[in-house]
């Protein structure tokens, strides 16, 4: 029997399936290094690039959960839709039963 995990698609193509964005075309600019709000773990760089290499701490982290004041504004050179892809994530990380973190505890409110 094969597990969940190994069934699912890769992060990057659930992405680029529900947004139409490629995290791949991030380029590492750093641009969005500056964009944190408090009790964010990961920057939006760092959330594209797990998510581009199907890393778990894409969906595993407390940015998905505390970054939703930040979405309107941050802006991609690499022309990502950074919201978009946040949302996707969110989406996905519930399809999988994880709720989102606030202030590192596991919550049933979904704050995005």
């Amino acid at each position: 029997m094969t597990s969940p995990r190994s069934t699912r698609a890769p992060l990057r193509a659930i992405i680029m399936t529900s947004t139409g964005q490629d995290v791949r075309a991030c380029m590492n600019c750093d641009s969005c290094q500056d964009w944190m709000a408090p009790g964010m773990d990961l920057t939006f760089g760092e959330i594209m690039r797990a998510a581009a290499r199907d890393d778990p701490r894409a969906l595993k982290n407390q940015t998905l959960a505390t970054c939703d004041e930040l979405l309107a504004r941050v802006r991609c050179p690499s022309g990502i839709d950074i919201a978009s892809v946040i949302l996707a994530l969110v989406r996905e990380a519930e399809s999988r039963g994880r709720r989102t973190i606030d202030g590192g505890r596991e919550t049933g409110d979904r704050r995005l």
